[in-house]
């Protein structure tokens, strides 16, 4: 069709997330820990800078570029990073994807008001 490029670059985008907490920063490595029980050893660079342990993230799949963490990904759903593996929530386009990961403020506060609340009724006087 005139006017319209014949190449379009594929969107590898789910509409779902991941969430998820920051275990711990070792040097380079962020440890996330998924709502879902799965852990993934994140390169520290790909992380944004203010983030700490203890910090709720979100992760959702996205293009493939130098700002984000790069992987391939399988029809059923699988995401491979070097050794490490992670299990998508839906079907994914086999292929090289990426993954974002940023700092979600609000559930952070909402998880640590829990663990207070958790606290407080473990030492309640009774």
């Amino acid at each position: 069709m005139p006017g319209k490029s014949k190449s379009k670059a594929k969107v590898v985008e789910s509409p779902v997330e991941l969430r998820g907490a920051i275990d711990q920063i070792e040097g380079n490595i962020v440890v996330v820990a998924f709502d879902d029980e799965q852990r993934l050893d994140w390169p520290r660079r790909f992380v944004p800078e203010e983030a700490k342990s203890g910090d709720a993230v979100v992760v959702r799949v996205v293009r493939v570029d130098d700002t984000h963490w790069s992987g391939q990904g399988e029809a059923a759903g699988k995401i491979t990073f070097g050794k490490q593996a992670l299990q998508w929530p839906s079907e994914l386009e086999a292929g090289p994807l990426a993954l974002s990961i940023e700092v979600d403020a609000e559930d952070t506060a909402a998880r640590k008001e829990r663990v207070r609340g958790l606290i407080a009724d473990i030492f309640k006087k009774k």
